[in-house]
């Protein structure tokens, strides 16, 4: 007979959850944009990438429910925050998008050089 999970625990397994999807979002969304939004305009790219997000673990798990926040951008950075929650313990998700620009103005087309999605306990 197994023992119950004690609070902690279970906070701590779900946590671990949450942060391997989001590993496995990277991933996924490496391939999306580098095959259906190659070459978009950099300014679109930050919505682009929380729709995306969004969109992703909504079809990957619906008990993990995230909504979009802040965005912030650089000259070919994006870093969107993101809140989570799943079975009453709530993080926040934090995407960090690096593209490569063909110029410099904030239409430019862009290419996703790198992704990288974490999981922070709130």
């Amino acid at each position: 007979m197994t023992d119950a999970l004690t609070g902690k625990q279970d906070i701590q397994r779900l946590l671990a959850y949450a942060e391997s999807i989001a590993k496995e979002s990277r991933k996924a969304l490496t391939i999306e944009f580098n095959s259906k939004h190659k070459g978009i305009p950099f300014n679109t790219a930050p919505k682009v990438l929380q729709e995306s997000l969004v969109a992703w673990f909504s079809r990957r798990d619906k008990n993990v429910k995230i909504t979009p926040g802040t965005v912030s951008t650089t000259q070919g950075q994006v870093r969107a925050t993101f809140g989570g929650e799943t079975k009453n313990v709530r993080f926040q998700l934090h995407a960090d998008a690096m593209f490569k620009t063909t110029g410099e103005s904030a239409e430019a087309p862009c290419y996703l050089k790198e992704l990288n999605v974490t999981v922070a306990r709130v």
